[in-house]
């Protein structure tokens, strides 16, 4: 067990058992981030983008810019397609130009330069100039494209370096036609009277969404309403019931819907407490449950109470809001409260529909304070994790509040007293944010294994693991470099715990197999590794084994997995490079994984880095041997595999006469070898020599009756103990040792 004495983190004292995210919590976030063209720029949704496009007015002005400068701000109005615009506009100059919906948060800029050409879409509000101006300079030396989108306010700050170009939207009737015709959808929809009225003023965002509401199904009368957020009949549906327990109950129904009544009824009296409604006579007060579908305008499937009616319950919600906007706090505390509150039960989906609503809600009226609070009172007070990953998870990718969520992930990640149940749900969140900010993420994951305790380490790594099936390379390279910077910390703890995830990450991900070129399969037959990655491993090993005696166990155990991975040759020859190296730490290190390989015997019982295709020459192990020897001889037992894996090369010596040559001259040199000694150099090399001789002689004497025995031993001591001053010497040194009872 490795110890640390300058570190004491109160943080990850706590128990999180049951506090996890369960796989199954994680792949609906995915999926919801998935579903959010805005939240992620895959090649699918580059594709469909580019697919449906309709020209901005001003489209050949700004690809004309893009080509010329290789940077370009594109300014307009939430809806009017900005992001497809600039989308549209690389992909019609450079087809083959990967695209990347980028951050410039923390240090990703720096792999800009190590990436290949690439097309960076940065949005305006979550960048500041400083960080933009050292982006467009990275991206320019790259030969890459840098396009910055938002509106004009948000552009304004970067008009001093950055040309800043307005959108002129297309005709919005274009783009209804445009987008069913990409969804399939004909029967007169393309030429619906009603659409051309129902389009006068609107953006390009509004008709996409208008022919998504066609694309869904139902009647032109439902579609009409759905696309008018059903504003005309909630505000009659609100007059007509002015009571504000049916009020409550309409509100609370469609937030959670399809619930079961129960629920219903208990968030609809939460939701009166929060509003301070007085409610005489309790439960008898309410509308009966026979009358409540009724009321709602609600369907009943399977105990639940269900809106059928297109977008009808989402709609309900931003009624309230824009129509009472006093009411507006009181909804968000009702919706961020009822999920943990102690007199309303709900079921677990329940609640963290709950949350996702409250999430949403906040995100897109800029709450984002009251989002982070939430979800840090969540994680630690409530020890929920699933609630507070919800919440996070869904915003932090979020196009207005998504930076300030993903800077207070960092600050989390950084602090050592963070609970450990919002540490572990902050890994988690990772995953959905390292989707479409690899390095981003990646960042904080490097902060949570460096301060957290094992088992968030733990998570770190399953997290980062599922990263390397989407950025193979950038993950595999941001391990290298945690164990890098591990080196530079002041903390041993710190140190050990970067080291150790980053290790495990490396030795999981150095054999992956190569990926094919772009527009060629991969061969039939086994993977073949990259075998640069396996050199940077055993680099980084070596760096780290130069920071002292505490990082060993670790470097022993990743030595050891890879020569049980089929790497054995490669890890002895770099073990055998390490013993040689003036730093004692880094030639101890080399030393422990050469006898750990040494004493690997054959099926004859003789060591088997001597024979076979990969056989070493003795000679080669000569410095290992030396360190080994010498720390033998400074502390009896700093080794103990020291003397079994010398025995094993006196058992080969004795039975090879052939080998017996190379063994014995090896170790002939071993006692000579320059060594670090706190003694003069003579006292060093008898103490050498001593440790030597006294091993050979028990050896010897357990064994007079093997083949060899004899003359391995006789010809040892000869070239010990020649010539006869050498021999004289340390008879004398051996009297002295024996006077004084050693």
């Amino acid at each position: 067990m490795t110890e640390f004495d300058d570190v004491t983190v109160t943080g990850d004292g706590q128990s999180a058992i049951g506090n996890t995210v369960s796989g199954d919590l994680i792949q609906t976030q995915l999926q919801f981030v998935r579903g959010r063209p805005s939240m992620v720029l895959s090649e699918g949704e580059i594709a469909d983008r580019v697919a449906g496009y309709v020209p901005a007015l001003n489209h050949e002005e700004i690809v004309g810019a893009l080509d010329r400068h290789h940077a370009v701000a594109l300014a307009g109005a939430s809806g009017t397609g900005v992001t497809t615009t600039a989308v549209a506009a690389l992909r019609w100059l450079r087809p083959d130009l990967p695209i990347r919906l980028f951050s410039t948060d923390e240090d990703d800029v720096e792999e800009i330069a190590a990436a290949r050409a690439c097309g960076y879409l940065v949005r305006a509000g979550d960048e500041d100039p400083s960080r933009l101006r050292s982006c467009l300079e990275a991206v320019h030396a790259s030969g890459g494209f840098l396009l910055v989108v938002g509106t004009q306010a948000e552009q304004r700050p970067f008009s001093e370096f950055l040309r800043v170009l307005p959108v002129h939207p297309p005709p919005p009737d274009a783009v209804y036609r445009a987008r069913l015709a990409r969804r399939g959808v004909g029967r007169g929809w393309p030429d619906w009277p009603r659409a051309a009225e129902l389009l006068k003023d609107a953006t390009p965002g509004d008709a996409r969404r208008l022919a998504d509401l066609v694309a869904a199904g139902g009647d032109e009368r439902e579609v009409e309403l759905a696309y008018r957020g059903w504003d005309e009949h909630l505000r009659g549906w609100f007059v007509s019931n002015g009571d504000l327990r049916d009020q409550t109950l309409m509100i609370a129904a469609a937030t959670i819907a399809p619930a079961d009544e129960t629920s219903v009824y208990g968030a609809a009296m939460s939701l009166a407490r929060q509003l301070k409604i007085k409610v005489e006579g309790g439960g008898l007060s309410w509308c009966p449950s026979t009358g409540l579908s009724e009321l709602l305008g609600a369907d009943r499937v399977d105990d639940l109470v269900v809106f059928r009616r297109q977008g009808y319950a989402d709609s309900v919600l931003q009624h309230v809001w824009d129509d009472y906007p006093l009411a507006r706090m009181d909804l968000l505390s009702w919706l961020s409260e009822l999920p943990t509150d102690e007199v309303v039960e709900l079921r677990d989906g329940l609640r963290q529909k709950l949350v996702a609503v409250f999430a949403d809600l906040a995100a897109e009226h800029d709450a984002v304070g009251k989002i982070l609070r939430k979800a840090a009172e969540w994680a630690s007070v409530h020890h929920s994790a699933d609630l507070a990953y919800v919440a996070l998870a869904r915003t932090c990718l979020h196009q207005r509040v998504g930076g300030r969520v993903r800077r207070q992930l960092y600050g989390w990640s950084t602090e050592r007293r963070t609970a450990q149940t919002l540490k572990l749900t902050v890994v988690r969140v990772c995953q959905v944010l390292g989707e479409t900010h690899a390095s981003i993420a990646l960042t904080r994951l490097k902060h949570l294994g460096t301060y957290g305790d094992e088992q968030v380490q733990d998570e770190v790594y399953e997290v980062v693991r599922a990263l390397a099936e989407l950025h193979p390379g950038r993950v595999f390279q941001a391990a290298l470099t945690w164990c890098r910077t591990a080196a530079h910390l002041s903390s041993q703890k710190d140190m050990f715990h970067r080291a150790r995830v980053g290790l495990r990450v490396a030795l999981a991900e150095h054999d992956r197999p190569l990926a094919a070129p772009p527009g060629e399969s991969v061969a039939p037959g086994p993977a073949v590794p990259d075998g640069t990655r396996l050199r940077s491993v055993l680099e980084v090993i070596e760096l780290l084994a130069g920071c002292g005696p505490h990082m060993r166990p670790l470097l022993l155990d990743a030595a050891r997995r890879l020569a049980a991975g089929g790497y054995r040759a490669y890890v002895l020859r770099a073990a055998l490079a390490w013993a040689g190296r003036p730093n004692p730490h880094t030639a101890a290190v080399g030393t422990e994984i050469f006898l750990m390989l040494t004493v690997e015997v054959t099926g004859e019982g003789f060591p088997a880095i001597l024979v076979g295709r990969d056989a070493v020459d003795p000679m080669e192990c000569a410095a290992a041997w030396a360190v080994a020897v010498g720390a033998e001889a400074e502390s009896p037992g700093a080794h103990p595999a020291f003397e079994p894996a010398f025995r094993l090369w006196l058992d080969a010596a004795a039975a090879h006469p052939r080998m017996r040559k190379r063994i014995v001259a090896m170790i002939e040199r071993t006692p000579g070898e320059a060594a670090q000694a706190a003694v003069a150099p003579q006292v060093a090399d008898l103490r050498r020599r001593m440790v030597v001789l006294d091993a050979v002689r028990r050896w010897a004497d357990e064994g007079p009756r093997r083949r060899g025995v004899k003359e391995v031993r006789q010809e040892v001591f000869v070239r010990l103990l020649y010539p006869e001053w050498k021999r004289l010497l340390l008879m004398a040194w051996v009297r002295i040792r024996s006077m004084l009872g050693q």
